[in-house]
């Protein structure tokens, strides 16, 4: 049986320090960041943002600290087991959803969900398909040549494997410690350069990046952005925890079911934008503080991809179309640089250790 966390238990330890948003809740900040004291960044319920650095953020710096200072967005998780499951081996999986406005078996009625190639029976998981799973790897990408030269710290297709599922379950066992995970307030930036960031107004038009690097560099420059902070963990964001970020979109009234599952409406999508924007370009293309979430580009997950052994997984949709929704999944080329035309880039999550 899974508890459900109680926010009430945290107290501060050498990672992090207890802060009260607006209305009296407790919230897990990292040591190394503050929680914002700025107007409208300040509540769970409407999106808690942390920035990194230790210097206070409110209403007079606060346009300066957006762009200058990593930004993440607090998502509460009560309940972990909706976010992973443990297989009859003892090996966690990530627990992935479709997202439907029907109703029916196995359909949860609140949010829409429904699992996504996988099963759980006596809490025990199975996993149902070869395709849309995580942590695993792609035998076509992530094969030993490749690997070889990507300098990813491993040069095997089992050390990546292996790789991954630590950096997975150390991810889960944090959420499970503290109640919920970070989500990076914008689009990861800088990607062209070497250290990447999580600010505002980041934009291939300056000079640097927000698309168009692969998948690899992504993956590795996200898990870079924790700097030499040791309090936290961070990392391109899993495909569990981008579902989880839209379920508690839901829950919390932030947007509706049919929002979720039909989102053209809010975001740089075909229509709307019709052009790639920087990070953060516009207020009505955020919801919860988290910006360009749907739309603009999409944005790569840690997620296993369909179709064929390859491909991983990018999310939420770009500026291109506005035939995929936040929900959508797009099966692509890790190896590809602009993930066939769709500009892809990816969004960073944090977990405090």
């Amino acid at each position: 049986t899974t508890k459900e966390f109680n926010s009430e238990n945290l107290q501060d330890n050498e990672h992090m320090h207890v802060e009260a948003d607006s209305s009296g809740d407790k919230v897990p900040v990292p040591n190394g960041y503050v929680g914002s004291k700025a107007t409208g960044e300040n509540e769970i319920d409407t999106g808690y943002v942390i920035y990194e650095g230790e210097e206070e953020v409110n209403d007079s710096n606060v346009e300066e600290a957006q762009k200058t200072r990593n930004q993440y967005v607090w998502i509460p998780v009560p309940d972990a087991s909706t976010m992973y499951g443990t297989d009859e081996n003892g090996k966690k999986w990530g627990k992935l959803y479709d997202f439907t406005t029907d109703t029916g078996t196995n359909i949860a009625l609140i949010t829409g969900t429904k699992p996504l190639y996988w099963s759980e029976s006596d809490g025990v998981m199975k996993i149902n398909a070869d395709r849309n799973k995580e942590p695993w790897i792609r035998k076509d990408s992530d094969k030993d040549s490749r690997l070889k030269t990507l300098n990813l710290g491993v040069e095997t297709t089992h050390n990546f494997l292996n790789l991954l599922e630590k950096e997975f379950n150390n991810m889960i066992e944090n959420v499970e410690k503290y109640g919920g995970f970070y989500i990076g307030r914008y689009e990861t930036g800088n990607l062209n350069q070497n250290n990447a960031v999580v600010v505002k107004e980041n934009s291939y038009i300056s000079g640097t990046n927000i698309n168009g690097i692969k998948w690899y560099k992504q993956y590795k420059l996200c898990k870079k952005l924790k700097g030499t902070n040791t309090n936290v963990g961070t990392g391109m964001i899993w495909g569990c925890q981008w579902d989880r970020t839209l379920i508690w979109l839901i829950e919390s009234k932030n947007r509706t079911k049919s929002q979720i599952c039909d989102s053209t409406d809010w975001g740089n999508t075909a229509g709307v934008g019709s052009a790639l924007k920087a990070t953060g370009y516009s207020e009505d293309w955020k919801t919860a503080n988290i910006y360009d979430l749907l739309g603009n580009i999409n944005e790569w997950t840690i997620e296993s991809g369909s179709w064929n052994n390859g491909d991983r997984i990018s999310r939420g949709g770009s500026f291109f179309s506005n035939t995929y929704p936040v929900i959508s999944r797009r099966s692509d080329n890790p190896q590809g640089s602009n993930s066939d035309g769709y500009w892809a880039g990816c969004r960073a999550m944090l977990y405090i250790k």
